[in-house]
């Protein structure tokens, strides 16, 4: 009731209490934040070396391997995170993001592994948001729920907005390698905050 009542500032604070609650949040944020400033420059990456008659199949074909990466294998996601563990996942997808920017970040004019790295790419924003939003939502008391969930929508949206405005300051200033490299860092606090428990963060744990 206090979550509803008091909206956002309320839904912080019962976030704010909840180590794992945290780390959902914080997945989620990190993993649409990484994703978004990645994928956005990919088509003007590619545009640097293809022609005008067929970056937009290339653009096409890279970004549909990219979208099956973040959806088609959700439900595997989903099975991972109950098989494995919620903070095991949130690694995995990270350890995925981190691997997407290396490939992506080392392609160069070769599009075949800019393909894929845009594939793991998506397959970290998948286990990183399925394990964060599975642990987020059992990390809260089912009262607090939709005030939480509204905070976790409200904070990936800000993440992936301020990506996609940056990067593109970004591409100009260093290239699409180094905004890669700046993705990759942005990866390193979640995995520290994952890795400071070993627990599975539970709502009945955390009580």
């Amino acid at each position: 009731a206090a979550t509803r009542r008091g909206g956002m500032v309320a839904a912080w604070r019962t976030v704010r209490r909840r180590p794992a609650a945290r780390l959902g949040i914080a997945a989620v944020a990190v993993g649409h934040l990484v994703m978004v400033a990645v994928m956005s420059m990919t088509p003007v990456h590619l545009g640097e070396w293809h022609s005008d008659a067929d970056v937009l199949s290339v653009v096409g074909v890279v970004l549909s391997l990219h979208i099956a990466g973040m959806y088609a294998l959700s439900p595997v996601a989903g099975w991972l995170t109950d098989r494995l563990g919620r903070r095991q996942v949130i690694l995995g997808g990270a350890a995925l993001l981190l691997a997407a920017c290396a490939v992506a970040g080392t392609a160069g004019h070769h599009t075949p592994p800019l393909a894929v790295g845009l594939a793991l790419l998506g397959l970290g924003w998948s286990g990183t948001m399925v394990a964060g939003s599975t642990l987020l939502s059992e990390s809260v008391p089912t009262a607090d729920r939709p005030g939480a969930q509204g905070l976790s929508d409200l904070l990936m949206g800000l993440a992936g907005a301020g990506a996609a405005a940056v990067s593109g300051f970004v591409m100009e200033a260093v290239g699409y390698p180094t905004l890669t490299v700046l993705a990759a860092v942005a990866v390193v606090p979640l995995v520290a905050l994952a890795l400071r428990g070993t627990g599975g963060g539970t709502l009945d744990e955390e009580d």
